[in-house]
């Protein structure tokens, strides 16, 4: 690959990362904040396939809840573990 192919590349990447925050529903560190807490209630009481930790966070902030998890199952957060596992790791990529 030569150098013009590759500095496309890399804006393109940069471009793609810039989009994909652009698109985070709520503030970094409001995610960040809600995927802590949701680890914390996922490592005291495991994930019962439910969202009952992420929906919590987002009512108790009065976050937009729909806006939230409409993002979060985008990225593949059906359940808090999986909002663990799959959206924040997007999250982790794109910040």
């Amino acid at each position: 690959m030569n150098t013009t192919d590759q500095d496309r590349k890399k804006a393109w990447k940069i471009q793609q990362k810039q989009l994909a925050r652009d698109a985070f529903p709520i503030a970094d560190g409001l995610l960040e904040s809600l995927f802590d807490a949701v680890d914390a209630g996922v490592e005291q009481s495991g994930c019962d396939h439910s969202l009952r930790f992420t929906t919590s966070w987002l009512l108790e902030r009065r976050q937009p809840k729909d806006k939230v998890l409409s993002w979060l199952r985008e990225h593949g957060g059906f359940c808090d573990c999986e909002v663990l596992a799959n959206a924040a790791d997007h999250w982790e990529q794109s910040r």
